[in-house]
């Protein structure tokens, strides 16, 4: 039987490999990922401050270091990912140190192993966002914040936890959730332990992290906190209610935490999960309370956020709260093992095990055959291949920026192109942009992201207007995207 420390140092190889072989499998940009990759490769650094187009928005800090890595590595995939899978590997190594500060015994290599396969943090460690970052800042703050917690606070590590934290600040947007809960907590524990030492130096951190702070906002975040009104109405249903005034309401708050631990925790069997999660806050609690505000805080201040319509509290904005919910887990988890060790040995080792099957199968799908998002490239070289002279291209509102990200790449020669309408809805709309393809001998249209909803399908319904105009004559689907080539001089003519 190997030990706790083999088993996370056996996790901890998985976990690296996972995002390494996410990464090599270089999948297609996807519409998300090119519309802020083109703001990064068209605005100088300084434009990288101001408010960014296709209302994109991310850190600036981390458009920084993206703009950085495209002027030595060059424009390509890789290099646009490899920002991401630093943080990514590196969130592993942080987390160990993590877990074996809060945890004990056998709920480190748990935590650990959870955090390793968590196919949501597999992902997120290659694409061109700023989440893995996130997750890895948002650890860093963690350990490094740790030194406000002693006895007697040594002066270079609380000027080290100021420095690391003002960086934060501009690398990643939840850092200002976990300086806020973790500073809150330090200043409550220097007042309640009547630490004046203590409190003198936190009060000093805590400013230099808000003169950061108001630095960034005066610089770059008030621009866009006042322009994406758009943003804000679409995630309205990822907005606490605060306070809530219906069942409807409370019941939001289940389904935020229930749906945190399916995604982004990645976690299926939630049930388990919560009833562990409870269990370790509990546990925590009573051994350690002030580590659990530190958890915990951070979150809260994300809620906060969130009912002021400011941070959308769901999915991959979260991903920054997946290790703290995994550390309460596995102290839950470990917990039961240890109370029911002796009466019912079996029950810990089948929790467990339900807890890591659905993540350990989704973790090996990965590993054997990863999937793509959007192969928009894989059809635009479909195109490229077996163009010829005279032919034009209709491009689907979805993808044209993803077609321009890879023309700028140079894996297509310029041909004429028209571009397609965005009028969801109107799909006589639709039908007239098509009408002025007619007489055309050989229109390749392309598809990327298309918009499925309301019963309808775009890209069906594109395509069974052009089956009516004239002949298909070839075609290719890949994963999200694909490319098909008509004859539109005649009509009549049934879809190949």
């Amino acid at each position: 039987m190997p030990s706790a420390k083999q088993l996370t140092g056996a996790f901890l190889v998985i976990g690296i490999v996972l995002r390494l072989r996410e990464y090599f499998f270089d999948r297609s940009l996807w519409n998300d990922e090119t519309e802020l990759v083109l703001n990064i490769l068209h605005h100088s650094p300084a434009g990288l401050m101001e408010p960014l187009d296709d209302y994109q928005v991310a850190p600036v800090g981390f458009l920084w270091l993206e703009k950085l890595a495209v002027h030595f590595l060059g424009n390509s995939e890789l290099s646009l990912r490899l920002l991401p899978l630093l943080g990514g590997v590196a969130s592993l190594f942080l987390f160990l140190a993590l877990a074996r500060r809060i945890l004990r015994g056998t709920a480190v290599p748990i935590a650990v192993g959870l955090f390793a396969i968590s196919t949501p943090l597999i992902y997120y460690a290659s694409e061109v966002k700023p989440y893995a970052t996130d997750v890895a800042v948002a650890l860093a703050i963690y350990l490094v914040t740790d030194a406000l917690f002693t006895p007697q606070i040594q002066r270079g590590r609380a000027i080290l936890a100021a420095l690391i934290g003002s960086v934060a600040l501009w690398l990643s947007f939840p850092a200002l959730f976990l300086l806020a809960g973790i500073g809150l907590t330090a200043l409550w524990s220097a007042l309640r332990q009547h630490r004046r030492s203590s409190l003198l130096w936190t009060c000093l951190v805590s400013a230099i992290w808000a003169g950061s702070f108001l630095l960034l906002f005066a610089t770059c975040l008030h621009a866009v906190v006042g322009r994406n009104h758009a943003l804000i109405d679409y995630w309205h249903s990822a907005y606490a209610p605060v306070p809530p005034h219906s069942a409807s309401d409370l019941l939001w708050y289940e389904d935020a935490f229930l749906g945190a631990l399916s995604y982004p925790c990645g976690l299926a069997l939630t049930g388990i999960a919560a009833v562990a999660a409870l269990i370790g806050a509990n546990q925590l609690r009573s051994r350690e309370f002030t580590r659990l505000l530190v958890l915990l805080l951070p979150l809260a201040m994300a809620l906060l956020a969130s009912a002021l319509h400011r941070y959308p509290f769901v999915g991959r904005f979260i991903l920054f709260a997946v290790p703290a919910l995994l550390l309460l887990i596995a102290e839950g988890l470990n917990t039961v093992r240890e109370s029911t060790l002796t009466l019912v040995p079996a029950l810990s080792v089948l929790l467990i095990g339900f807890l890591f099957l659905n993540p350990a199968i989704d973790a090996a799908r990965c590993l054997i055959r990863p999937q793509g998002v959007e192969e928009v490239r894989a059809a635009i070289d479909y195109i490229q291949s077996h163009r010829v002279p005279g032919d034009v291209l209709y491009c689907y509102y979805s993808a044209e920026l993803p077609l321009a990200y890879y023309r700028e790449r140079g894996r297509i020669a310029p041909m004429e192109q028209i571009n397609g309408i965005a009028v969801r809805n109107d799909w006589q709309a639709y039908n007239d942009d098509l009408s002025k393809l007619r007489g055309r001998a050989r229109v390749w249209v392309l598809f990327s992201h298309a918009w499925r909803g309301n019963g309808a399908d775009e890209e069906m319904l594109i395509l069974n207007d052009l089956d009516h105009m004239g002949r298909r004559l070839d075609g290719m689907q890949a994963t999200g995207a694909a490319a098909f080539l008509y004859d539109l001089r005649t009509h009549g003519f049934p879809a190949q």
